[in-house]
């Protein structure tokens, strides 16, 4: 896709037509260079072209609902809406090769206003003939697969954008997206949930064994799962590198204490040493007294009752053994057993049954009711309560919490020498960033732990749940015949997750040699990158130099993680294969003049065959500008007039001329 020429009527800023010759020369004059202050119109000219193309999907819509209405009115000119003017129109005309042909189309997206109503109109043509409205709705839904509005997002190069994806640290996040949908796997990933989703249906759903039903509540499973562990993986990288950080800048606080305390540092040494040895003497006692109290305080409050409950256990054993000899132990078998075995002994019915009571008060001569009814391990375990409950000296608690206090005191006065010291000397606001870092990184610490337990647990659960799912999945297609609307879509959806785990390795391949190319002609000496790495799965984007050595893409500035940036989009552009035109809003404007002659020389020429440059005189400035000169093709600047409500536009950039063919081309 290729843009030949934009034609505003009453739209943002515009009051009245305005038309722009935006057609390049090919890849040796391939830059349209628009200038203007901020405010002047610039962002009107890419929010058309995309409303052009899209329209109710530019603002992720599908349809002319009134929430559509309201965006469309907010971009009309209000000057023009003041003066009762009725019409505003957005004509684009784009060059696009289909069946290895190229085809120009006109793209007329009008608006009709009538008092608070918008009606909007759409007509369209190729090659200068008009297209039916069949032929116009085929065109709009072919260019949204081909080229959807994801796609040119990430072909337009918004400076805000690009800083604040580089500033918090979302790259990753970032370049997985832009790759789903530069090589169109975001395609794979629609027509996994749409046959996901055909499966869920109530036609479908009916027709499916309860096997069938189970397969479905894993697979779903498993995407929560996996969802869960992505993005947990993606918050644990980024504290990563915060802690990195962090401890980087903590080093370099030291250092410079270190090298500016002198005899500071050496006494401020003692004292916090000192505080530690005292801290870990309270540390110990509280946690013995902590630990005594959560576990044997209770007992202590109630030693009666659990002396009392041990005397019943015991009671109640005793009455367990008396009951079980009892059961195994009669009158008739002590009388057998007296007269077989003892000579010369006669014992009747009567002695025997006094024998055996006197045997049984032996064991018990209580006849207490069983409440407990506790085994041998459970009376154990209290009379442990019991004996040490027993050995409990509230005195030694107490002294405890006096030395407690003591230790407290000392803590504090030591750390008000720590403080005094601190305030005396000209070190304190470095010694406040040391404590604030330090905290910043155990705080930082404690949630890396956290976070690595939940991805160690999500990772087990998801080999758990993908077990799962593969042995259902294999027992289903087992018992089933081959044909079935179950078995076909879940050997398409496996086909279709094995060849996105294949395309993506592969592209990235290609995207990281194309990388290292662009930012070895940018960086030159510089920063000699020699191999760029990017992670498969987490998009984890790492560099590494000519003797293979990582460098860290914190330790380099700003500027030089937004060329990174755009190097690597770049890449997958071309790798892709797509004919996409790339459009910089005001990004050169926070790259140092180094850095902005590098992109001028080596990246825009390579950018394709058109480049859109909406840049600041500060931005581009005359020095640049004779860098840029002999690729450019057409060149405007645009000025909003408070005065006349509207903007003046000319064809120089900032009363800079180029020398320039005269492109006739009319709408």
């Amino acid at each position: 896709m290729k843009f030949n020429r934009l034609q505003l009527v009453n739209i943002g800023q515009f009051w009245g037509r305005y038309d722009f010759n935006i057609q390049t020369l090919g890849k040796e004059k391939n830059v349209v260079l628009i200038g203007g202050k901020n405010g002047s119109g610039k962002t009107t000219i890419l929010e058309a072209i995309r409303l052009a193309l899209y329209g109710t999907f530019s603002f992720g819509l599908k349809n002319e609902s009134p929430a559509y209405f309201e965006k469309i009115d907010a971009r009309l000119n209000t000057q023009a809406k003041k003066t009762n003017d009725r019409f505003f129109q957005i004509i684009l005309e784009v060059e696009i090769v289909e069946d290895w042909k190229k085809n120009e189309y006109v793209i007329n997206r009008s608006w009709t206003r009538n008092k608070n109503s918008l009606k909007e109109g759409i007509s369209l043509k190729r090659n200068g003939i008009p297209l039916k409205d069949q032929e116009v709705e085929l065109f709009f839904s072919r260019l949204r697969e081909e080229t959807p509005p994801q796609l040119l997002e990430f072909c337009l190069f918004d400076g805000e954008k690009i800083s604040q994806v580089v500033s918090k640290e979302t790259l990753s996040e970032y370049l997985q997206q832009t790759a789903k949908v530069m090589f169109n796997l975001d395609l794979f990933e629609n027509l996994e949930a749409d046959l996901f989703n055909y499966l869920k249906q109530d036609d479908v759903m009916g027709t499916l064994s309860i096997e069938e039903k189970n397969l479905l509540d894993l697979e779903n499973e498993c995407n929560e799962v996996l969802n869960k562990y992505e993005q947990s993986l993606d918050e644990l990288n980024v504290l990563e590198t915060k802690i990195e950080n962090a401890t980087s800048h903590l080093t370099e606080q030291k250092r410079q204490f270190n090298v500016h305390g002198g005899l500071v540092k050496e006494r401020r040494d003692e004292l916090i040493n000192e505080i530690n040895m005292i801290e870990n003497q309270r540390f110990l006692k509280m946690e013995k007294n902590k630990d005594f109290i959560q576990s044997l305080f209770p007992f202590v409050i109630v030693k009666d009752l659990v002396a009392a409950t041990v005397s019943q256990m015991k009671t109640e054993s005793k009455n367990e053994v008396k009951n079980n000899v009892a059961a195994l132990i009669n009158t008739n078998d002590l009388t057998n057993l007296f007269n077989t075995h003892v000579d010369g002994f006669t014992l009747n019915e009567e002695k025997s049954d006094l024998i055996l009571k006197g045997l049984f008060e032996l064991i018990s001569s209580e006849n207490e009711m069983t409440i407990h009814n506790a085994s041998s391990q459970q009376r154990a375990e209290i009379e442990s309560f019991n004996q040490q409950i027993s050995l409990f000296n509230p005195e030694e608690l107490l002294r405890d919490f006096k030395q407690n206090t003591e230790l407290l005191k000392q803590v504090q006065k030591l750390k008000k020498q720590i403080d005094k010291n601190d305030s005396s000397s000209d070190l304190k606001e470095l010694i406040d960033n040391i404590r604030d870092i330090e905290d910043e990184i155990k705080i930082a610490e404690l949630k890396k732990r956290q976070l690595q337990e939940i991805v160690e647990l999500a990772h087990t659960q998801m080999d758990e749940k993908n077990k799962a799912y593969e042995l259902q999945k294999e027992k289903i297609i087992n018992a089933k015949k081959a044909g079935n609307i179950f078995e076909i879509s879940t050997r398409v959806l496996d086909v279709s997750r094995a060849f996105r785990t294949r395309q993506i390795r592969k592209k990235l391949q290609q995207v990281e040699q194309q990388t290292a190319f662009m930012l070895q002609a940018i960086f030159r000496k510089e920063l000699f990158i020699k191999r760029v790495k990017i992670h498969p799965e987490t998009f984890q984007l790492k560099i590494y130099d000519a003797a293979q050595e990582e460098i860290s893409i914190e330790n380099i500035s700003a500027g030089e993680k937004q060329i990174l940036l755009l190097a690597t989009v770049w890449a997958m552009a071309m790798c892709s294969n797509r004919r996409l035109p790339f459009v910089f809003d005001t990004l050169l404007g926070r790259l140092d003049q180094t850095h902005k002659k590098s992109i001028i020389e080596f990246f825009i020429p390579r950018c394709g065959e058109q480049v859109i440059i909406l840049a600041t005189d500060s931005e581009i400035n005359e020095e640049n500008f004779s860098l840029i000169e002999p690729i450019l093709a057409k060149t405007y600047t645009i000025d909003y007039d408070a005065d006349r409500t509207t903007v003046k536009w000319t064809d120089q950039y900032f009363n800079m001329s180029i020398k320039q063919e005269e492109l006739k081309h009319e709408l």
